[in-house]
């Protein structure tokens, strides 16, 4: 009797995968619709799953199942970072970049600082807990952001949207040191105690320098053998599946052997790459490599959310508190957009343009990963609740940015960068 139930468990999880895939081929087509939100769908199918007692894993569940789930948001988010790299079509003009820079340099910082503050003193978390959650909350996610972000190569570069790329590229590796940092405070009785120098040497800078550098070469590197006498590019086969998870996989695998931020790394690589190839037949390539991200991802996303759905389902859903609320909506309403906006003062095109860049940092997968991430490698006091905050903030991302993001996106585009340009 046991082994039949199994059996139909399995049958039920293959076709609730198989209708999901299908549900995201037509995700397209369903692109103009206003207020159409299907990350949320998964969401519901998954806290049904829950309800009807369906087995899964959740990070109270031991130390193998946060390694799966660190595992498996992992791969998720270095391929969205692959597209996101190879999304951006503006070139090398630094001017388009400043938004960017501004939102990373300026903006990501103080959003951490701002969430480890309601962390520590609104929930309560310990210095390491706090940080975390700063760190983990303060990226935007460049997997659930794909309907903010740039269409891909060849595609319109609004201003607007090439700042949420680019910046949903980069801060995803560099929000990385702070999550190091909560894992060294972890280990130490005081904050008096910590290695501050080896964290800014080590942590900050090295690994950020040796993430970029081994992107760069990484980027030349696949480029080199792309169309080279024996590349796809060069012979005019079609393998962009193959060719982006290697590239993809090779980026991150060096930068991390060498204790370099993997994510940086592979954003890097692809934007290299797209440079190296200028001049060159690759935009067909170009196309066909990005597409081929956008399905990956699409799959993994569809997984992934499903279990969100079913911890929410099974866990979250009876943990939350009102203080819990009361920090996610600060996050999102207040702390992100009020932050972002005034970072970006005279560099990202109307207060219009401004404003959409400023509220669309959404959260998701990337920061279910820092946490998992953390956990894993350290014992941290409130990881708990940091959990509950994460998981809140991920939901209610998803319900307002996600059905907002179509209609609010399209509304007044302009190229964000055309004053910064001029």
């Amino acid at each position: 009797m046991d082994a039949i139930i199994l059996e139909n468990k399995t049958a039920f999880y293959y076709s609730l995968i198989g209708l999901s895939l299908l549900v995201m081929s037509i995700r397209p087509a369903l692109k103009n619709k206003r207020f159409i939100n299907v990350p949320i769908l998964y969401i519901l199918v998954g806290v049904l799953m829950a309800g009807i007692g369906l087995p899964l894993i959740t990070p109270s569940s031991g130390e193998l199942a946060v390694l799966v789930i660190e595992r498996v948001s992992e791969i998720i988010v270095i391929i969205s970072l692959a597209g996101a790299g190879l999304a951006i079509d503006v070139g090398t003009n630094w001017r388009r970049w400043i938004p960017s820079w501004c939102l990373i340099g300026i903006a990501m910082p103080l959003t951490i600082a701002a969430i480890f503050l309601l962390g520590w003193q609104v929930a309560g978390l310990g210095i390491a807990a706090s940080v975390l959650l700063g760190a983990a909350l303060a990226p935007t996610d460049p997997v659930l952001a794909r309907a903010v972000q740039v269409g891909g190569p060849g595609k319109k570069q609004d201003g607007a949207r090439v700042a949420l790329t680019s910046e949903a590229g980069l801060n995803d590796g560099l929000a990385f040191p702070f999550v190091w940092l909560a894992i060294g405070l972890a280990g130490v009785a005081s904050v008096s105690d910590f290695d501050w120098t080896q964290w800014v040497l080590y942590d900050a800078i090295y690994r950020t320098v040796a993430g970029i550098l081994v992107g760069i070469a990484c980027g030349w590197l696949i480029t080199k053998v792309l169309f080279g006498p024996l590349g796809d590019a060069t012979n005019e086969r079609g393998n962009p599946v193959i060719v982006l998870l290697s590239a993809t996989f090779i980026a991150y695998g060096f930068a991390e052997f060498v204790h370099g931020y993997g994510f940086l790394s592979v954003f890097v690589a692809a934007r290299a790459g797209l440079v190296f190839a200028q001049n060159t037949s690759a935009e067909p390539y170009e196309h066909m490599a990005h597409n081929s991200a956008d399905q990956i991802e699409a799959v993994l996303m569809a997984i992934l959310l499903l279990w969100f759905g079913a911890y929410i389902g099974a866990e979250l859903w009876s943990q939350w508190t009102w203080t819990d609320l009361i920090i996610t909506l600060a996050i999102i309403f207040i702390v992100r957009p009020v932050i972002a906006f005034l970072s970006m003062i005279r560099t990202c095109g109307t207060w219009h343009d401004r404003l959409k860049v400023s509220f669309f940092g959404i959260r998701g997968m990337g920061s279910i990963f820092y946490i998992a991430y953390a956990q894993s490698h350290a014992e941290i006091e409130g990881i708990d609740a940091v959990w509950r905050i994460a998981g809140l903030t991920i939901l209610i991302s998803i319900l307002v940015h996600g059905t907002l993001a179509d209609h609010f996106m399209e509304l007044g585009e302009t190229s964000a960068n055309e004053k910064t340009a001029s």
